[in-house]
């Protein structure tokens, strides 16, 4: 939920920024960032060496808004 608070408030960011936010391992959040893009949550754009990582606005299922679209991340960031 941090990743995608993150990148929901920030934009696109590379693994590097996102360790430094939520203090994991680089391991572990490219696992996340792996499982996030297989379900169609995020998409990763190869810039040179580096991946950057943005969420995608439609499900990758249905030809709809995904549903984390609908969520208020702003307010839960503040808490």
């Amino acid at each position: 939920m941090e990743i995608y608070t993150y990148l929901f408030n920030s934009g696109p960011a590379n693994v590097s920024k996102i360790v430094d936010l939520v203090n994991l391992k680089q391991p572990t959040v490219s696992y996340h960032l792996r499982e996030m893009e297989d379900a169609g949550i995020v998409k990763g754009q190869k810039k040179g060496k580096e991946v950057y990582y943005s969420l995608t606005k439609m499900c990758k299922h249905k030809d709809i808004p995904c549903v984390f679209s609908e969520v208020d991340f702003k307010r839960y960031a503040q808490s």
